[in-house]
């Protein structure tokens, strides 16, 4: 995808980054224009601050590649441009999740802060102005510098690790979980203050592209092994590797067990999760199908990561070609 950028232009200023979303957009699908954003920030700002568009594709057709090549452009941006930090404006479903991949390869300095709005640009609700500037005034504190990527919402700055979406429809969209905020704001558009920083940080350096056929397989009561056994029958060689979500402490029924070593002696990496929100994979039992088996038998520890979390983790992990050992240290470490 081609995008003009100025080089000129971005130095020393604040680059925001249009990946769609409907903080930017309107309910008809119009985007706003630059001269319309522009009009939205308080007029401090405006002078340190250039816009760029990218996709404003619908999330559900973004791909993990995607995401490469958004923090690619995103790397250029401060690393051959100068810009003094990056904001990058997405769908409220893909926060956090594009956030956390940015979080696991972002090794600059500059502060990169994503944000997005529950509602439409222009319609009652909007928090395109709020959200905006928040994000603005954050990346230019100097508070957020070193900190790799954060996201902006609800009037405070948090570590994509400890964002979990709730909601779909309100403002509560997204609640910080466990940890508190990294810093909060005076003010909806005041200046910004820093609490504390985030947990420490262990970025990869991705060396191949990043794998595409990762599901999410999740357990339910009384599933059966139908998905495994298709996977298996006709489409496990286009497997590159598999996160279960389970029950309770990372339990799955126990006619998956066989399957599960099936599928690991062709060498595709499997990580174990818990399907809660705050869940965390425990061996506290010991049976066919329970967690303790699973990790004995080879699957990978997921720890506290949510299963989200954890398919982008792998999915970056093995970019890096890390494998075996090391690629189960990388995983269970929650870097």
């Amino acid at each position: 995808m081609e995008v003009h950028i100025n080089k000129m232009e971005n130095r020393d200023k604040i680059v925001v980054l249009l990946a769609g979303g409907r903080i930017v957009q309107r309910q008809d699908g119009r985007e706003l224009t630059d001269e319309e954003l522009f009009a939205l920030l308080p007029e401090d700002l405006r002078g340190h601050v250039v816009f760029q568009k990218w996709s404003f594709q619908p999330v559900s057709n973004y791909t993990l590649r995607m995401c490469g090549e958004l923090i690619s452009m995103v790397n250029t941006f401060v690393h051959d441009d100068g810009a003094r930090g990056v904001v990058v404006t997405c769908g409220i479903p893909l926060l956090a999740e594009l956030s956390y991949f940015a979080d696991l390869v972002w090794n600059l300095n500059p502060p990169l802060i994503f944000t997005g709005s529950i509602f439409n640009a222009g319609s009652s609700g909007s928090e395109t102005s709020t959200r905006l500037t928040q994000s603005v005034r954050a990346a230019l504190s100097g508070s957020c510098t070193g900190k790799g990527a954060l996201i902006c919402i609800q009037d405070a700055i948090y570590a994509p690790a400890d964002v979990l979406r709730i909601s779909n429809f309100n403002r509560a969209g997204l609640l910080a979980f466990p940890e508190s905020p990294l810093g909060v704001f005076s003010q909806p558009s005041g200046n910004f203050i820093s609490l504390r920083f985030p947990r420490h940080r262990y970025v990869q350096n991705m060396k191949s592209p990043l794998a595409r056929n990762i599901p999410i397989l999740t357990a339910s009561l009384g599933d059966s092994d139908l998905i495994l056994r298709a996977l298996l029958d006709k489409r496990s060689e286009e497997l590159d590797g598999l996160v279960i979500s389970g029950l309770g402490d990372g339990d799955v029924p126990s006619s998956w067990v066989p399957m599960l070593r099936k599928i690991m002696k062709s060498d595709v990496p499997i990580v174990l999760t818990s399907r809660y929100p705050d869940g965390i994979v425990q061996a506290t039992e010991n049976y066919e199908g329970s967690a303790s088996q699973l990790l004995e038998t080879g699957l990978i520890n997921g720890g506290m990561l949510s299963p989200y979390q954890a398919r982008i983790k792998l999915a970056v992990g093995m970019s890096a070609e890390l494998k075996g050992q090391e690629l189960a240290d990388y995983i269970s470490g929650r870097h």
